[in-house]
């Protein structure tokens, strides 16, 4: 298979994540980016400004540059305007019988809706009248709503080779962290929660200390995680968060809110995972039951990493994508 993947320059999580496990499974010289993204090739940001980076992509990509059209399918991989008006110039060049993706990695649960959120309200609308979608692979796809047919849930994975230079971590540093910028009232009042409680304040779990401020990036950012004996998770602007998916992949035990998403092949409260109300009311009592039991909280972190690896890495996502593209 050989995909057209249409992306935008700046940073899209899912959109990087997904490039990078096609690669893993199909290569470089079969999946070809455009416009030209350098984080695809150039390692020269720290994450998680790097999440797509393959080694050896950018002679692939100066081999196959866009001269024509050869691709089994087209993947317009971002809720970005970018995407969008690449896609529109070729779109009368792609064939009829070519399937085309759409990735919407966006935070609103609408069908294209970060683009009206970030100030195009009729772009998808008018894009889709051209042609709609054969697939949509939904980030943000809520339970419990109805969604047209072709719409499959696609929630964030993780990129192993992320973590491979981090150092090994055997000491619990910090009980209990919450690093993150203060982007939707859950995290306001969980801030407000924690406030004096635990070792929060002294490990910068605090809505004073920005998360955009810290220092803790790369794989000192890794490192500081698995020196966490619990970490704590709150959706942002969406439900679903890079944090969900990098605790597992580091061994660490994650407390979460429960993500009101769908999540193909999804994690197990007490089993791989510990989740506490939506409403905050077992927080505490949560929090110091797992820093009281130690076996419990390592078991459960260490299934946690042996289900993340099997199901949600980058590669399993872009093979359930891969899989839906050939079932058409």
């Amino acid at each position: 298979m050989k995909i057209l993947y249409i992306n935008a320059s700046l940073m899209d999580y899912l959109q990087d994540i997904i490039y990078g496990g096609l690669v893993k499974i199909l290569g470089t010289n079969n999946v070809h980016p455009v416009p030209f993204n350098y984080s695809f090739y150039f390692n020269l940001r720290k994450y998680p400004k790097n999440i797509g980076y393959h080694k050896c992509g950018l002679f692939a990509y100066l081999k196959n540059r866009f001269l024509s059209f050869n691709y089994d399918c087209v993947i317009v991989s971002s809720t970005k305007h970018q995407s969008f008006d690449f896609y529109s110039k070729i779109l009368d060049i792609i064939p009829d019988s070519c399937p085309i993706a759409f990735l919407d990695g966006g935070d609103w649960a609408e069908i294209g809706g970060d683009l009206a959120r970030l100030g195009y309200p009729n772009l998808y609308q008018n894009t889709i009248k051209k042609r709609p979608f054969d697939l949509i692979f939904k980030r943000e796809m809520l339970k419990n709503v109805d969604y047209p047919s072709n719409v499959y849930p696609c929630p964030f994975a993780f990129n192993m080779d992320s973590i491979k230079n981090t150092k090994k971590v055997t000491a619990k540093k910090y009980d209990v962290s919450f690093w993150a910028n203060e982007s939707h009232i859950s995290r306001t009042k969980i801030f407000s929660l924690l406030k004096g409680k635990y070792d929060c304040e002294e490990n910068g779990t605090s809505r004073e200390c920005s998360f955009g401020s810290f220092n803790r990036k790369g794989n000192f950012y890794f490192e500081e995680l698995k020196r966490c004996k619990i970490v704590l998770n709150v959706r942002g602007m969406g439900w679903d968060t890079l944090r969900f998916w990098e605790v597992p992949a580091l061994g660490t035990f994650m407390l979460s809110q429960k993500p009101s998403i769908v999540i193909p092949d999804d994690f197990t409260d007490k089993m791989n995972i510990a989740y506490f109300e939506n409403d905050f009311s077992d927080l505490y009592e949560k929090i110091d039951y797992y820093l009281q039991n130690d076996s419990v909280r390592e078991k459960i972190a260490s299934a946690g990493y042996e289900h993340l690896c099997k199901y949600h890495t980058d590669i399993a996502r872009a093979k359930s994508i891969i899989k839906r593209i050939n079932n058409l």
